[in-house]
């Protein structure tokens, strides 16, 4: 399955197990030269492949805390 995943979704899959399997926002750089945008496709694009779940503000879609799933360890080799 990884090998699907662009090297971004790759990065932040490991990101997350780097952080013991749970990120808290913010999950970007505010500002021109942000990546936040393409960050939050990506969470998007894992959520929805059931790699991350992602916890979401109240009355707001954007993401608060995003964790692996056990498809998302399996998809970095941790099995």
């Amino acid at each position: 399955m990884s090998g699907d995943l662009t090297e971004h979704q790759m990065e932040l899959l490991a990101r997350v197990l780097q952080h013991g399997g749970a990120l808290s926002s913010p999950f970007g750089h505010p500002g021109e030269d942000s990546l936040l945008e393409a960050v939050l496709e990506d969470i998007d694009t894992l959520e929805a492949r059931g790699l991350l779940s992602v916890d979401r503000t109240r009355d707001s879609d954007e993401p608060e805390r995003i964790a692996l799933t056990q498809e998302g360890y399996d998809a970095l080799g941790m099995v």
